[in-house]
């Protein structure tokens, strides 16, 4: 591994990861406030968080980082794709196509670091949100915010486990 290579790795993608954190809170607090996410950020983020971890991964070879995230994007975009799908056309009260879009930098992003911290991350965001869900009754919620709630415990877990 060449000097370069290893900059890469130890410097731009935690710079990466915490960019796309923070382009998860600028999505949250608008989803919060409108229940809409725009496109054209969504997908800006996605492209970040695939464009950019992926040159990482390319420069270093890091083949398995690499592989981490295609499975942790395949995984939490599969698994937000199965209600999306099921739900009629006329009643899309439970998950949102944003929902489902976001699904691709958050896994991404956290499966970098290793498949656990975009399950810890996604069962962070399911879980707060069923729970508030829950205590508020009300069916539809705003999931971008607990998305990004979830993606900030994965990646500060994966922080702290690095060392």
């Amino acid at each position: 591994m060449t000097h370069v290579a290893w900059a890469a790795t130890e410097w731009a993608a935690p710079v990466i990861a915490v960019a796309v954190g923070v382009g998860m809170v600028m999505l949250a607090v608008g989803d919060a406030r409108t229940a809409k996410v725009p496109v054209r950020p969504a997908r800006a983020l996605s492209a970040l968080a695939v464009v950019g971890l992926g040159v990482v991964g390319l420069v270093d070879q890091a083949w398995l980082p690499l592989a981490q995230a295609a499975a942790g994007a395949a995984l939490v975009t599969a698994i937000q794709l199965v209600p999306y799908l099921g739900q009629s056309r006329s009643d899309k009260s439970w998950i949102g196509r944003a929902d489902v879009r976001l699904g691709i930098p958050f896994g991404w992003t956290l499966g970098w670091f290793g498949i656990g911290f975009t399950v810890v991350g996604f069962l962070t965001a399911l879980l707060s949100g069923l729970v508030v869900s829950v205590a508020t009754r009300r069916r539809r919620i705003p999931f971008i915010p607990f998305l990004s709630l979830g993606f900030w415990v994965g990646l500060i877990w994966a922080a702290l486990a690095r060392g």
